[in-house]
């Protein structure tokens, strides 16, 4: 009888373990699953992103960069607040990024770390030809409800 009472509870020791560990499983396969979907996402939007917040037209700079604050967050978004309140720098008529490249260093559910490889081309207002460069930034986005905002950029070149 107590054989018995001492295999019963070794049992049920064993079960909860087990369910215990089964617990874990499933929580962190949901927390890579969750992770690989941020990846993809940032991988998809991040360069879209980058691309509204540093493209502006004289024409619409007011639109453009409503759109770029709608964009950001954080100490980002405070920090440039000013510069998104006017049109281009004095004698450009159109600021254009095109993300060539993206590039995920690190993503969680929440948020993520980017490496994003660009073209930008400005054009003058004086009609000479446009002035095209490489440009390449990390840029570190946090989720905000069902989309992503950059919170940090830094130029890289």
């Amino acid at each position: 009888m107590r054989t018995a009472v001492i295999l019963g509870g070794v049992a049920g020791i064993v079960v909860a373990v087990l369910i215990a560990a089964l617990v874990g499983v499933l929580r962190t396969s949901a927390s890579d699953a969750a992770d690989e979907r941020a990846r993809t996402e940032l991988r998809r939007e991040a360069g879209g992103i980058v691309a509204q917040i540093f493209s502006v037209d004289a024409a619409t700079w007011q639109a453009d960069r409503a759109r770029a604050r709608s964009l950001m967050a954080g100490e980002f978004a405070a920090r440039y607040a000013a510069e998104l309140g006017r049109p281009p720098a004095d004698g450009a008529r159109r600021i254009t990024w095109t993300s060539d490249a993206v590039g995920v260093t690190d993503a969680t559910a929440e948020s993520g770390d980017v490496v994003i490889a660009g073209i930008v081309v400005t054009t003058p207002a004086d009609g000479t030809p446009p002035v095209t460069e490489k440009r390449s930034v990390t840029a570190r986005f946090d989720r905000d409800g069902d989309r992503w905002v950059v919170t940090r950029v830094d130029v890289v070149s």
